[in-house]
């Protein structure tokens, strides 16, 4: 071979072209992805290199494995795009409709990482994201820390199924905050008294159904009706762990009437303003002016009615494994999370010791 001359590549191969002029990366790695309406090949820029061998050895590595050097250039933002249409249009799967809330409130989440190219994102990319504070200077819930650390997984998981990324780092990135992060104060035996007396209250009955069904606040307001069967009398919903998602709760008979009125009065939601579901942060006011109006002055969120819920179980004498079941915690003693007929009324007979 002459010197300074390379070989010649095969045809469709790909080249290394020398660019003219000073440049810090003069080596530029072409590869032929198409053709135009002429049917001449069209190439595609790999990447620009120091030297003729860095770029041979790029272009030997993407022959191995060939891939869409466009979509090597996607934004976190257009990978999303694909992605969620992919899962919730084209996979023909049913998903709920808190599935589809829960991804989209997860993605406004991560603004910081809409205009960078998801194939350059590293664990750090992910972490910070998972790491920020919300608008209160406090740390995200584990609940959305979750939903969005769910999120990178399934987008990695897209991405390299079709060849976006080689690697994916969102398996490096983790929540960064403990299971049930929010501080509990349990409702006293007085402060119970008083919520059963002032029952016929607007949105007291609302408080007694999270205590005495142990749903986390957007468990519940995002349950679909078809999930609440007064038929069976149960509850079904989650939408945090493995253990947590789909486990079925039966309706306490102390609350059932309430489930009934509700769904009896606005067939569509349980907790409807105005005929449509109400946001946490909408309940968070009403359940908190409406302990003030009934006379309850100790400072009490609605994960609080999580707490008594345990707080009651546990005082009860309840065993540990149904308390798991019914919380929704992944629980060392459980080999199944499949309910048969005969669980569920253990369920239902350990709800009804409280």
């Amino acid at each position: 071979m002459p010197r300074g001359k390379p070989l010649k590549n095969p045809n469709g191969y790909g080249s290394v072209v020398k660019l003219s002029g000073k440049r810090r990366k003069p080596f530029e790695v072409r590869v032929n992805t198409r053709m135009d309406e002429r049917y001449y090949p069209v190439y595609d820029v790999l990447g620009r290199f120091s030297t003729r061998e860095e770029g041979l050895i790029a272009l030997a590595e993407y022959n191995r494995n060939p891939y869409s050097v466009t979509d090597r250039d996607m934004t976190f933002s257009q990978l999303y795009e694909k992605f969620y249409k992919n899962k919730y249009e084209y996979s023909g799967k049913t998903y709920s409709q808190s599935s589809m809330d829960c991804t989209r409130t997860a993605y406004k989440h991560c603004n910081t990482l809409y205009e960078l190219t998801y194939s350059k994102l590293r664990a750090d990319d992910f972490r910070a994201v998972l790491g920020q504070n919300n608008r209160k200077g406090r740390p995200l819930s584990h609940a959305l820390q979750e939903h969005i650390k769910n999120l990178f997984t399934q987008m990695d998981k897209y991405a390299l199924q079709n060849d976006i990324i080689e690697k994916g780092y969102a398996s490096f990135a983790s929540i960064t905050v403990p299971e049930d992060d929010t501080p509990g104060v349990p409702f006293t035996a007085d402060e119970l008294r008083i919520l059963w007396d002032h029952r016929s209250v607007p949105w007291a009955d609302s408080i007694l159904i999270y205590i005495y069904s142990g749903w986390r606040i957007s468990e519940l307001l995002l349950m679909p009706v078809e999930n609440i069967n007064l038929r069976e009398k149960t509850f079904k919903g989650g939408l945090k762990t493995a253990a947590s998602r789909n486990r079925i709760v039966p309706i306490h008979s102390k609350i059932y009437g309430f489930v009934e009125d509700r769904l009896s009065a606005h067939p569509g939601t349980l907790f409807p303003m105005n005929g449509q579901p109400i946001t946490a942060g909408v309940y968070t006011k009403l359940f908190k002016k409406t302990l003030s109006d009934i006379g309850i002055t100790t400072y009490h969120t609605p994960h609080d009615c999580r707490h008594t819920f345990a707080s009651l179980l546990d005082s009860a004498g309840v065993n540990q494994v149904c308390i798991d079941r019914l919380i929704g915690h992944a629980s060392g003693t459980l080999t199944t999370r499949t309910y048969t007929h005969k669980s569920i009324e253990e369920l239902r007979s350990a709800i009804e010791m409280i």
